[in-house]
């Protein structure tokens, strides 16, 4: 009987090793099926890609002639607004138009700064205000013995 429970535990033992091996297969198989979707996915893109860059080569293929006139007239017009933006010396405003911007903002910080310390005197004053009497005791007599 000893035996026989010996030889079951072995069998179990033996079953369960070869559930893992049955379950890291599968997991395998999983792994392979998943890769071979990824592979299916990646080609149909591919052949999608191919086929929109094979539209656009033949659109490429059917453009009509350029009119080279019209051209030249577009890059005349193009070099003119060029020339009209190095004259108008736009970067010279701007920075001028930055530097005028910070004065600006250091001169609002002053004035706040200035109006901090006004309010701070107000607040003084009226603290000082507070602690006066309200009316003056040292009186000096009119007549003088």
């Amino acid at each position: 009987m000893l035996k026989q429970l010996q030889n079951a535990e072995k069998e179990l033992k033996k079953k369960q090793e070869d559930a893992e091996q049955d379950m890291m297969m599968a997991g395998m198989v999983k792994a392979a099926q998943q890769a071979e979707d990824n592979a299916r996915k990646a080609k149909n893109s591919v052949n999608s890609l191919l086929t929109i860059i094979n539209d656009l080569l033949g659109q490429l293929g059917e453009l009509d002639t350029v009119d080279l006139s019209k051209l030249n007239e577009i890059e005349g017009t193009l070099n003119t607004a060029k020339e009209q933006m190095k004259d108008s010396d736009l970067d010279r405003k701007v920075s001028e138009l930055e530097e005028a911007a910070k004065q600006q903002g250091d001169a609002i910080q002053a004035y706040n700064r200035d109006i901090d310390d006004i309010l701070k005197d107000i607040s003084n004053l009226e603290d000082i205000k507070k602690t006066l009497p309200s009316g003056c005791f040292n009186t000096p007599s009119i007549e003088k013995p």
